[in-house]
């Protein structure tokens, strides 16, 4: 029979809420000491600080190509030929076009835009060794994981539309930039929306809130969603440490963004938590009734209870 993973509502709720009075306790400070937490952090030429702002947000442009990597492979589930070419086109789009994400608009040792060119050469090469390397992994394993991949996909579009919408409606200014002008005049609490702002200065960007990074980096709870599929991983002892691990990487990705005069204290709890939320209702509305898969593949992977 399919096992199926149940985890307890009492306490699902219960670290949801505390989670979410320390979230509201949080923002509360910051809404008084914004400016003041950015003061004693600031420290531009540090190397905690680049090597995070580099590799912060890592999870969410690598979620999108692996999810195109799984949906690809699971083609062959479909009777009719249309959906199988549908499916393939679709998981094909999400790997190079993710691949061509992450490389053409992702923070790496230089600022982007890239260069378009090689953006879309290196998109090609690692779109194809992503499949490659995909095509290794056993079939019943794969179309395990057939759910997990469009989750993966439409988590992180969802984030991204919420997150881009968001800088568009407040309109921030960063703290790097009232640096660069010598004051603090552009200040504002994270609240006030601006939309339509005008930006005396076009070199600045008023995207400050919320951050970006952090909500990429979030995007690596995505993993805590496998001890959900995968027999091996339905541990109390690894769901524990996988989220201790994810909620850390988290943190420290949100203070170094704070550490980079690119964000300030808010900006960070809500780019964190608002993609926390969204992941949580994600993954309800997938895996809240316990199936880890759809309906089409049951057959293919029911009782199947040896992968890891």
């Amino acid at each position: 029979m399919e096992r199926t993973h149940k985890f307890s509502k009492t306490f699902f709720w219960t670290v949801n809420a505390i989670a979410f009075a320390f979230f509201i306790a949080l923002m509360v400070v910051a809404t008084k000491f914004d400016l003041q937490i950015n003061h004693a952090l600031s420290d531009g030429d540090s190397f905690f600080a680049d090597l995070f702002s580099l590799i912060g947000e890592y999870p969410a442009y690598f979620a999108v190509p692996v999810g195109g990597v799984i949906v690809f492979f699971n083609a062959p589930l479909f009777k009719e030929k249309y959906q199988r070419f549908l499916i393939r086109f679709v998981g094909a789009l999400a790997v190079f076009g993710g691949w061509f994400f992450f490389l053409y608009a992702g923070t790496k040792l230089t600022e982007p835009p890239h260069l378009l060119g090689l953006s879309l050469v290196g998109c090609v090469g690692l779109g194809a060794l992503t499949l490659w390397v995909g095509s290794f992994v056993e079939t019943k394993k794969m179309n395990r994981l057939f759910k997990y991949g469009v989750f993966l996909i439409v988590f992180t579009l969802v984030t991204l539309a919420v997150i881009q919408i968001s800088k568009n409606v407040f309109c921030r200014m960063r703290y790097r930039d009232m640096l660069k002008e010598g004051n603090f005049d552009g200040f504002t609490p994270w609240y006030k929306i601006n939309i339509g702002r005008e930006n005396p200065n076009p070199d600045y960007h008023y995207s400050s809130f919320p951050s970006g990074h952090t909500s990429s980096a979030a995007h690596v709870f995505v993993l805590c969603v496998l001890c959900d599929i995968l027999p091996k991983w339905n541990k109390k002892s690894v769901r524990a440490a996988l989220n201790v691990g994810c909620l850390i990487f988290t943190v420290v990705v949100a203070v170094s963004r704070i550490v980079d005069d690119a964000h300030f204290l808010s900006d960070v709890l809500a780019g964190g938590y608002a993609t926390y939320l969204i992941f949580v209702l994600c993954r309800y509305l997938f895996f809240g009734k316990g199936k880890y898969n759809f309906r089409i593949a049951e057959n293919t992977v029911g009782g199947v209870e040896n992968l890891g």
